[in-house]
């Protein structure tokens, strides 16, 4: 459900694949949109603007088998309460070490499905902070930033 007291339609929606994903940090570490856990789909509405959606999942084989399913719901259109347009997918790191061979295979295969997938790695000193902000973004959450700007807000051609 839509919080009624938004004062404007946010340019993204931050949705989890599943519970412990990662939302809350990556939308506060961004500064873009707002955090829709991992309650489903947002519910838009002829009357609202469509929804810019990025999914959020950890790079655990629990984790990618639910972006894959929640990405195979949006190809279908299967569920989707209105127009709902992916971004892409995150991968949030689950531990320092190489993720499993059935991680990496599954993100190659959301490349081929989903608009982008993304990579954000482990940062230890997340563990112990009670605010993400007082860590700072790391290189993977500023370069996710830009792209999802770059998604929301094209650039725009020159006139020739």
């Amino acid at each position: 459900m839509i919080p009624p007291n938004l004062p404007a339609w946010p340019p993204v929606w931050w949705v989890g694949c599943h519970g412990g994903a990662g939302v809350t940090t990556l939308a506060r570490l961004t500064g873009i949109g707002l955090d829709f856990g991992s309650r489903g789909w947002p519910l838009v509405t002829p009357a609202t603007p469509p929804a810019h959606v990025v999914l959020v999942c950890r790079a655990t084989a629990s984790g990618t088998w639910a972006a894959t399913g929640a990405i195979e719901q949006w190809r279908r259109r299967s569920g989707m309460p209105g127009p709902v347009a992916v971004l892409g997918v995150v991968a949030v790191a689950a531990s320092p070490r190489r993720p499993p061979r059935i991680v990496t295979d599954r993100l190659h295969l959301l490349r081929g499905w989903a608009p982008a997938v993304w990579n954000v790695g482990w940062v230890d000193a997340l563990l112990a902070a009670d605010d993400p902000h007082d860590v700072g973004a790391s290189p993977d959450i500023e370069a996710l930033r830009h792209a999802i700007r770059q998604k929301i807000h094209p650039p725009q051609e020159s006139p020739r």
